[in-house]
């Protein structure tokens, strides 16, 4: 099969978990068919390039991802606005990353001009809660979320949370959870930097990153791992609330493993998440995890309370109480147990048996 992702950013360019998702299911997919990935040019030189046996194709210059404390509507518009290339290339399938909805509606229009099946992977459906990031604009992006559903032939969810969102809205939504690198992840080192408390993530509002620092008990160490439009602000909070907090912009994602591995717990408060791929990892690393138990988070699916971690209110209080509960050694077993299941290399072949219908 001729495969290609529609993905504004790109991993390892800029590292999240849709792309992450992308990178990982692209590579193994690449050893038996042709992938294509088109998206923001995020690197130097050429404007194809091959990587782990995939072929990237940088459509438009990049641009920030964040006005403030919100994606830009700029450059989404602009990415949207780059996608005729894609019609130079002969496909068999076209998998458009939802987010952030704009380049959905041409990737349709490109993909019916060529008689290709259109694909659409879900990370989270917001529904209701546009209202609270956009305000009375929510009115807008939920209109245009409900739109690019009935766009697709087919809808892939990344998490049965989004995919029991989606059921009665898409003509057809399957299942084909993000995973972990299981057998890889077994193989590294703990990292000799270690912390008690660990965060990795973007530094945006919706991350909650500055109710984890307000919850950290005294005398226990915390890591933060990622970058972002709130770093100056937590890194103020910290100093204020005199938290023993060390910001890391980014590691190695080898370094990043061994440093979750040695963490005593990894904490992820977010109000919403699509997956938490950080999530399973720390998982798979026999690290216990601590999240929210907001509506739009769908990491706590990945937790079984009090088994291998703990789903709590997003609220200092009852975070630091988990963080006083969470006891490595009796979880690790759990933890890893429940990692298991996720491994990339089945994922793969559940992805591929989904495309191979459509053609």
């Amino acid at each position: 099969m001729k495969i290609a992702y529609i993905t504004d950013v790109v991993y390892p360019f800029v590292k999240g978990g849709a792309e992450k998702r992308i990178f990982e299911m692209g590579r193994r997919l690449a050893a038996q068919h042709e992938v294509h990935v088109f998206g923001m040019k995020w690197w130097k030189g050429a404007t194809d390039i091959e990587m782990d046996g995939m072929t990237l194709h940088g459509i438009c210059k990049p641009s920030r991802l964040y006005t403030s404390d919100r994606r830009s509507i700029a450059q989404a518009l602009r990415f949207a606005s780059s996608l005729r290339p894609i019609l130079s290339y002969d496909l068999d399938v076209v998998d458009c990353s939802q987010f952030p909805y704009l380049h959905c509606f041409p990737a349709r229009a490109f993909s019916t001009l060529r008689g290709v099946p259109f694909v659409i992977t879900w990370h989270e459906f917001w529904g209701d809660y546009w209202y609270t990031y956009l305000g009375r604009l929510g009115a807008f992006g939920e209109l245009t979320e409900k739109a690019a559903v009935k766009l697709a032939d087919q809808i892939i969810a990344v998490s049965k949370s989004t995919q029991e969102r989606l059921v009665g809205l898409a003509k057809a939504v399957a299942l084909v959870p993000n995973g972990a690198d299981i057998k890889w992840i077994d193989s590294v080192a703990p990292s000799e930097r270690s912390f008690d408390v660990l965060f990795v993530g973007r530094l945006i509002p919706e991350k909650n990153a500055d109710i984890l620092v307000q919850a950290v008990p005294e005398g226990m160490t915390l890591g933060i791992v990622g970058d972002g439009p709130e770093q100056k602000r937590l890194t103020a909070l910290s100093h204020e609330l005199n938290v023993n907090a060390t910001f890391i912009s980014s590691l190695r994602y080898e370094e990043l493993i061994g440093v979750i591995k040695a963490a005593n717990v990894l904490v992820l408060p977010s109000s919403r998440e699509g997956f938490g791929i950080v999530a399973l990892e720390a998982l798979a690393c026999g690290t216990p995890v601590i999240t929210s138990s907001a509506t739009n988070n769908a990491a706590q699916d990945l937790v079984d309370h009090d088994v291998n971690g703990f789903i709590v209110d997003p609220v200092p209080e009852a975070i630091k109480e988990a963080l006083l509960r969470a006891d490595k050694k009796k979880m690790t077993f759990a933890a890893k147990e429940s990692a298991a299941h996720f491994d990339w290399n089945d994922l793969c072949k559940r992805l591929c048996a989904v495309y191979n219908s459509l053609t």
